[in-house]
């Protein structure tokens, strides 16, 4: 598994590196993350966007390649939009500032014009008096209220506004941390949930398991059917994950072709469960190329589970998700491996 892991990668680098060298484009991490990326194939709308440039003959430049990966890689697209929403929203709250400034320089004037007209009346005054008085009063008074009417109008168009700037933030949040391939949470939200469990877990002392998981012969699947239908299974398994986890489950593409579940307050035989409810659902799909109608046959997956133990961290964690991972692989593949049931592993390794 993991020396798939580094033949996949060496070939995409080797592949971005030759592209960048083509186009002149410098190898700075930036430039080489769009590229790595491309030759990957595991962002089909950044490769669909490179290639109809090629096929037009259009330039990719230094230029072009900062702008693909402010377009396409979901932490500068979210920068963009928290820098973009952060102004939007600074103008927005001095337009607030003004309108209440407004409005109390309005009830003020209000309140002069009704102090000075109730003054300017005595015992003596006419009824003429009074009637100007009076007057001045409703006049100030529509004024007001035709001003309050205004103001109440820009609040609600300010309001929509921030409603707005709110979903826009909140959109480029969830995109920031989901996998563009699969649609199922990415390695960074990965991390920051397993971090927020583990601490739950320590303080409550409520079991949690970890389930890490990994398409079996996956590249020899790629190469034989070509990274577009490699995409489709990843997918595939990406769905059976979400279907078959419990409520409260969190489902991750861990990388590449391994997939990660995180179980809080579930039992290391209820894990197992899922685990296996999943990897039998996987197993009973049918693959079928969508261009042509030709079957491909079945994948498998395999996983290890790992349960919280106190003084846990992430890393050892997942160390011991990935251990029986392993053992899953060396038995056969196909099946779901748990710590602490030394009968599910091979007899070579129980004595």
């Amino acid at each position: 598994m993991q020396v798939e892991d580094i033949e996949f990668a060496t070939e995409w680098s080797e592949r971005a590196l030759q592209l960048m060298a083509q186009h002149g484009i410098p190898p700075a991490p930036d430039n080489y993350s769009v590229w790595f990326r491309y030759a990957s194939g595991r962002v089909p709308e950044l490769n669909q966007e490179i290639d109809g440039r090629i096929a037009s003959a259009l330039p990719i430049d230094l230029d072009t390649t900062v702008s693909l990966q402010k377009k396409y890689l979901t932490e500068g697209k979210l920068a963009d939009v928290t820098l973009n929403t952060g102004a939007r929203l600074n103008t927005e709250l001095d337009q607030i500032l003004k309108i209440i400034e407004e409005s109390v320089g309005n009830s003020t004037a209000l309140g002069t014009t009704v102090r000075e007209a109730s003054e300017g009346l005595t015992s003596q005054s006419s009824a003429s008096d009074v009637r100007k008085a009076v007057e001045a009063i409703v006049n100030a008074s529509r004024k007001m209220e035709q001003r309050s009417t205004e103001l109440e109008e820009h609040l609600q168009a300010t309001k929509k506004e921030l409603n707005e700037l709110q979903q826009n933030l909140e959109k480029a949040h969830t995109e920031a941390r989901t996998d563009g391939l699969t649609g199922v949470n990415n390695r960074k939200a990965f991390d920051e949930a397993l971090a927020r469990e583990l601490d739950k877990a320590g303080k409550s002392g409520e079991p949690l398991c970890l389930a890490i998981g990994d398409i079996d012969h996956f590249k020899k699947f790629n190469d034989t059917f070509g990274h577009r239908t490699g995409d489709q299974v990843l997918r595939l398994v990406a769905s059976c994950l979400k279907s078959g986890a419990l409520a409260g489950h969190f489902v991750a593409r861990y990388g590449g072709e391994e997939f990660a579940v995180i179980m809080p307050a579930t039992e290391l035989a209820s894990a197992e469960a899922v685990a296996n409810g999943v990897r039998e659902t996987v197993q009973a799909r049918e693959l079928v190329k969508r261009s042509t109608g030709e079957s491909l046959g079945r994948v498998t997956m395999s996983m290890g589970i790992a349960q919280f133990k106190p003084g846990d961290t992430a890393a050892s964690l997942i160390e011991r998700a990935d251990a029986c991972l392993y053992e899953a692989k060396r038995a056969g593949r196909n099946r779901v491996i748990t710590e602490f049931a030394p009968d599910q592993l091979p007899k070579a390794q129980t004595g």
